[in-house]
């Protein structure tokens, strides 16, 4: 009976093993900055993009199964603390591995590329960010509506926007402080025909599940609010 129940933990394990399948693809060292806390932002940035919208548009066959088993992480080396950023791929995924993996690797340098060639823009664009979402705080929303560019100011009116974001006024009473979260560069968004988007995320101190987002777009060389957006609590 011992020996039939080793055998049967023996082939569990066996099949445990052969369901379970994992690789781990290091796409990027992250090291383009200066200093380990830059490095370190940048691999928040990078893992913060909107990698799961445009999987599904890139890959339309793709099931849910096959997207439930890729994943993507920044890793700090425990030894020297160096940054890297990596593709996790499990099973139904592994099949598709190279089309999952070419798609990472061009989105990924392409992020790395605009973080650091754009790093003034994006300083930039996370101040005007702060500016902005303060200007809401105040009531000051001329202010905040003069900066909003052609994008925005074509999709609605001042006024219609400004009904549609009432329930903002109770943001820093339940969040608290703002706190940086994220920035991404977007070449194009979804079910939209214009390109080159700056965005900037931020959440709050008390609750890191509220956010709130604005997208910027160079007109004339300035920045222009392209778009709002905000989570908030039920």
């Amino acid at each position: 009976m011992k020996r039939l129940t080793a055998i049967l933990l023996i082939g569990f394990i066996i099949t445990s093993c052969s369901v379970n399948k994992k690789e781990i693809i290091i796409l990027k060292t992250l090291d383009q900055f200066d200093t380990q806390e830059e490095n370190e932002r940048l691999g928040v940035d990078i893992l913060n993009y909107m990698f799961p919208v445009f999987l599904q548009q890139e890959f339309p066959d793709f099931t849910q199964t096959d997207l439930k088993n890729i994943t993507w992480q920044y890793f700090i080396r425990e030894s020297d603390k160096q940054v890297s950023f990596r593709l996790i791929l499990s099973n139904e995924a592994l099949s598709k591995k190279d089309k999952i993996t070419d798609f990472f690797e061009k989105t990924v340098n392409e992020q790395v590329e605009r973080q650091v060639q754009d790093k003034e823009i994006f300083d930039k664009a996370v101040k005007l960010t702060e500016q902005s979402l303060e200007q809401l705080d105040n009531g000051e929303f001329d202010k905040f509506w003069s900066n909003s560019g052609s994008i925005m100011q074509n999709m609605t009116t001042k006024e219609d926007f400004f009904a549609t974001i009432t329930d903002r006024e109770k943001i820093k009473k339940i969040g608290g402080d703002r706190v940086y979260h994220s920035k991404q560069y977007y070449k194009n968004m979804p079910n939209s025909d214009e390109k080159d988007f700056y965005v900037v995320n931020l959440t709050f101190e008390k609750d890191k599940n509220m956010m709130e987002q604005i997208a910027f777009q160079l007109e004339n060389g300035e920045l222009k609010i392209a778009g709002y957006t905000n989570r908030l609590p039920n």
